[in-house]
């Protein structure tokens, strides 16, 4: 894509999942350069003036703070930061636990509002783009996720609230993919075959249409034709909505019971 010639971009959560596909992708552009970022980078394959690797806890300000150091280093500028870490618990929330919380929102929410404010301190005038992973989570009520829920809700009402604060050379999109048929859930659970929520979707076709939209300058990408379809008329009729998260707790019946 001649979109991203010469792009100097920033990707999150590039282990493993979408964030693995849609490197997978990039790097396949030519004149991309891509630090991809990830706890353990053992699995992400390093090619010469194209990924760079870079180990760093992307919940804390000094792991966000230690890539913009690297990425200015290397290239002196960041043109995309693709803020695609992030994790879920499936539970019942019973214990109070304030670490618990703080962990899930240090990472879903936090770290990408503090990654979009280090992109803008570069300054200048150049283009510049901010892509965030929120999930179709922050739009719907997925019993068990109750804390993953919130902070994708919370992600998407600072979005959306945002832009009417952005400057004109900043570029947000925000992505909104179903279930994807990855690890993921199982992470949340530390289980193998954790039910997925209804509809899932391919990740390799999710991390296609992530580049597809930035390319495109979307400001929101709907990966699956089918909630995007669903979505406005769960909000017009609220009823539906409330059928689709009680057939959705049977999946989880046993983490609630």
């Amino acid at each position: 894509m001649k979109y991203y010639f010469d792009k100097k971009i920033i990707l999150t959560g590039a282990s493993s999942g979408i964030g693995k596909e849609v490197l997978d992708i990039l790097s396949s552009i030519q004149g991309v350069k891509i630090i991809a970022v990830a706890r353990h980078i053992a699995n992400i394959q390093e090619i010469k003036d194209t990924i760079y690797p870079f180990s760093a806890d992307v919940s804390t300000q000094e792991g966000v703070d230690s890539i913009f150091q690297y990425a200015k280093q290397v290239f002196g500028r960041v043109d995309i930061f693709i803020a695609n870490a992030g994790f879920a618990y499936l539970e019942r929330l019973n214990t109070p636990d304030w670490k618990h919380i703080e962990h899930i929102y240090d990472l879903n929410v936090f770290s990408p509002i503090y990654s979009l404010e280090k992109m803008q301190e570069q300054g200048g005038e150049q283009q510049i783009v901010f892509a965030c992973t929120i999930s179709g989570a922050g739009l719907a009520s997925l019993p068990a996720y109750s804390l993953y829920c919130s902070t994708k809700a919370a992600l998407h009402h600072f979005i959306q609230t945002y832009r009417y604060e952005q400057r004109k050379n900043l570029q947000i999109t925000a992505i909104y993919p179903v279930a994807t048929r990855t690890a993921f859930f199982d992470k949340a659970t530390g289980e193998n075959n954790t039910p997925l929520p209804f509809p899932s979707q391919d990740a390799k076709v999710v991390a296609r249409k992530i580049v597809k939209g930035i390319a495109k300058r979307k400001k929101k990408i709907y990966p699956s034709i089918l909630f995007r379809m669903f979505y406005p008329i769960g909000r017009a009729f609220p009823s539906c909505m409330k059928i689709y998260s009680s057939l959705e707790k049977r999946k989880v019946s046993k983490w609630l019971d």
